[in-house]
């Protein structure tokens, strides 16, 4: 019927049991950001008309085929290595970031996703237009090198520090409601498991 199907077939191997365990419900709920406020939950899911103020009349228009080029960095947050030199950068590109050896064609894909992360710098903004005031954002710096400008999300004014662990978590950056389109991206969530980890050690 129709167009036919396709039918899959995996073979587990013998480690299939080795596996880290799975985040699941209970390691989200473990990580939830909770809002209180009804009012926000009308507004966050379009049950209610709000006045956005000017900062937000801004066209969303997303290039689809610099999307699509560049699909791995920006879908998968994989930036580049420097075979030469070691050197780890976001975005990847064609001259290297190493200093004093600017080398030509030597990135190689580097993932960020999974990587250990902590906060440098950062800014509770607002002025700019954000869905739940302030706007958090800053540099963050990844273990074994590489650093992104990012949204810091999941956090309550005051929480947002230098040095506080994140993670990265695959969130909607923001909307083309005149399109109908949905912009994700990379945002820095705060590793609450790291946290209470060097916490008790500290307190040791």
């Amino acid at each position: 019927f129709g167009q036919g199907a396709e039918a899959l077939v995996f073979r587990a191997g013998d480690g299939v049991g080795n596996g880290a365990p799975a985040r699941g419900v209970t390691g989200a709920l473990a990580d939830r950001q909770e809002e209180t406020n009804y009012l926000k939950f009308l507004v966050f899911n379009d049950l209610v008309e709000w006045d956005r103020g000017m900062r937000a009349e801004k066209d969303n228009k997303t290039a689809l085929t610099t999307l699509y080029r560049n699909r791995d960095q920006i879908l998968g947050l994989v930036g580049g290595r420097c075979r030469e030199t070691g050197v780890v950068q976001f975005p990847r590109t064609r001259i290297s970031v190493a200093p004093n050896n600017p080398a030509v064609d030597t990135q190689e894909p580097c993932r960020f996703a999974e990587r250990r992360a902590q906060v440098l710098t950062y800014s509770a903004d607002y002025l700019t237009f954000s869905m739940s005031p302030p706007n958090h954002y800053g540099m963050i710096v990844f273990e074994g090198g590489g650093r992104i400008m990012l949204d810091i999300t999941d956090v309550a004014p005051g929480e947002v520090e230098t040095g506080l662990p994140v993670k990265m978590v695959f969130r909607i950056k923001d909307r083309d409601e005149k399109r109908g389109f949905v912009r994700y991206f990379w945002k820095a969530a705060p590793d609450r498991a790291a946290v209470a980890a060097s916490t008790a050690q500290a307190a040791e």
